[in-house]
């Protein structure tokens, strides 16, 4: 049976043309969408494991946040306790129902246990099995009786739901530091309001995620039920297990219990001694790009095909849009400029190979875009205090050194506001943690109110102390100095043992115009030897540092 190359005749410059285009757009055309699949699969891998690691670190965050809120929950319940009223069941009650009532942190309730670990002094929800529960070699009744703080136990399965489950608990102690009741309360780690969304196929759509304890060498939680509470893989199985048991945090390939690989990334949840793995099989990674290579090297033969048919006749016409749309690939990927769409020419087969490398970068830009967000997400957190909503810290030193560069260049003064709110330790004495901690938020909140420039820069700098750093001299922080004593003032927050009655502060105030030769830690001492001096003067005042001739 003839074919169409028995009617070429072999002399015909157009045939061999034809021939060896053709071979040469299949080999060549196949070779180069191979090598750029390649690229992106690189770049695809790359993306997967940055949104891993993002998505593992936050699922940590979250679960310290939570430990965090709640054990300092507990903490201020067992300070409203007093020991005379130890014994008294309704009055117990009474005051695990009125915290109950503040919060969603403990839906299962407290309970204030026998020292001896054997019967409940006062429970609310009642669970009447709990009564009869024997708790007196619990490790966790142990470590608390023995501890002057709050103790999180090991991870183990409830007695009466068979729930994975952490107890947060602290001893209630006499004047003479008896024992007299341990206070506790659990935390179902499967249930709404903790890690629920581990469990929830939506949220793990793509991945899978898991929650180990290093002490246990157990999963306390895992997107595969029946993978909970059960061993991890003993040492030497498991390379990025023993990794990440050592301390390892970041990203690496590993494979599942099924022994499938996948793409795997960890982030600590340190003071618990726990950690976080996102997992992603490497057949769902690379799905659609296998797919659109498939697509692509079919597509390519066809396209091929057609030129070689054709080529004799309309050579250019075919040859050069081909050509002009690897050329933009080749120049995306060697010169790493960002992915763009390739223009299609016209609607064929070249047409539709062009619209599906579109849609693949399409889909990696989304991931990009994406991670960039929860990225910047994951860094303003970073920046903020948790308690008052302003700057913290870390981003004082970093924004304080980086004016103290910009100053020494410009020899230009900075000054700097140390801010202390008097007498603080007897207001929460007096008054308790929680009203402490609304009176550091309200003293924050009037103190930014006061500041008006978007130049003028205010951050918690511990405990009751803030600061504020301007970009001018004495004269400038002086008047700022008064503006932020008044709102305070204002704000007569009641408070019986300061000597004006309500919450006042004291500032010490230091102005400098930076060298080369000192450091920006010397305007912190300096503003804090000027506060030293106000508290000593008599407080609700402000105080310049003097220099010393």
């Amino acid at each position: 049976m003839k074919t169409l190359l028995d009617h070429m005749a072999p002399s015909r410059i157009s045939t061999k043309l034809s021939i060896y285009v053709s071979a040469f757009i299949v080999v060549a055309f196949t070779l180069l969408q191979i090598y750029n699949f390649l690229i992106i699969k690189s770049e695809i891998k790359n993306q997967i494991n940055k949104e891993q690691y993002t998505k593992a670190k936050f699922i940590a965050k979250d679960i310290k946040n939570k430990i965090d809120k709640r054990t300092k929950f507990l903490v201020a319940l067992a300070d409203l306790i007093p020991p005379e009223q130890m014994q008294s069941e309704d009055f117990l009650t009474e005051k695990i129902k009125e915290h109950i009532a503040f919060t969603n942190f403990f839906p299962q309730g407290f309970a204030v246990i026998n020292p001896t670990g054997k019967g409940v002094i006062a429970e609310y929800p009642v669970i009447p099995s709990r009564k009869s529960l024997d708790l007196s070699n619990r490790e966790w009744l142990i470590n608390a009786k023995n501890s002057q703080h709050i103790i999180i136990s090991s991870p183990f399965r409830s007695e009466v739901t068979d729930e994975v489950l952490v107890v947060i608990a602290k001893a209630l102690r006499d004047k003479s530091g008896r024992v007299l009741g341990i206070l506790e309360a659990p935390i179902f780690l499967n249930r709404p309001g903790f890690m629920e969304y581990i469990f929830d196929h939506d949220y793990n759509e793509t991945s899978d995620t898991l929650v180990i304890s290093r002490a246990s060498q157990i999963f306390l939680a895992s997107s595969t039920p029946s993978l909970v509470f059960k061993s991890i893989p003993k040492r030497g199985e498991v390379v990025f297990y023993d990794q990440v048991m050592d301390g390892f945090n970041g990203v690496g390939d590993t494979v599942n219990a099924s022994g499938d690989e996948v793409l795997a990334a960890a982030a600590n949840i340190s003071f618990l001694n726990w950690f976080v793995i996102v997992r992603t099989p490497v057949d769902k990674v690379y799905q659609t790009i296998n797919e659109s290579l498939e697509a692509s090297i079919i597509s390519g033969v066809i396209v091929s095909f057609a030129v070689f048919l054709a080529i004799t006749f309309f050579l250019f016409f075919f040859f050069n849009p081909l050509k002009e749309a690897a050329e933009s690939v080749r120049e995306m990927v060697l010169k790493k400029q960002p992915l763009k769409h390739i223009e299609g020419y016209k609607n064929d087969e070249i047409g539709d190979l062009i619209v599906g490398f579109n849609a693949v970068i399409d889909m990696v830009n989304e991931r990009r875009d994406k991670l960039e967000k929860s990225n910047a997400t994951l860094e303003s957190l970073s920046q903020i205090d948790d308690l008052t909503g302003v700057f913290n810290r870390r981003w004082l030193d970093h924004t304080l050194n980086q004016l103290w560069q910009v100053k020494t260049r410009s020899q230009e003064p900075l000054t700097l506001l140390l801010i202390d709110i008097d007498e603080f330790k007897k207001f929460n004495d007096t008054y308790g943690h929680i009203a402490g901690d609304e009176c550091l938020r309200k003293v924050a909140e009037n103190i930014q109110k006061s500041i008006n420039r978007p130049t003028d820069f205010f951050a918690r700098y511990g405990g009751e102390e803030f600061v504020i750093l301007l970009e001018g001299d004495l004269v400038e922080g002086f008047a700022v100095a008064e503006k932020t004593r008044q709102a305070v003032n204002n704000l007569q927050i009641t408070h019986s043992e300061s000597p004006y009655n309500h919450v006042t502060i004291s500032l010490g105030v230091s102005s400098v115009i930076p060298q080369l030769n000192t450091d920006s830690v010397e305007l912190v001492k300096q503003a804090d030897l000027a506060l030293y001096q106000s508290k000593r003067r008599g407080k609700n005042r402000y105080e310049c540092y003097q220099h010393k001739e």
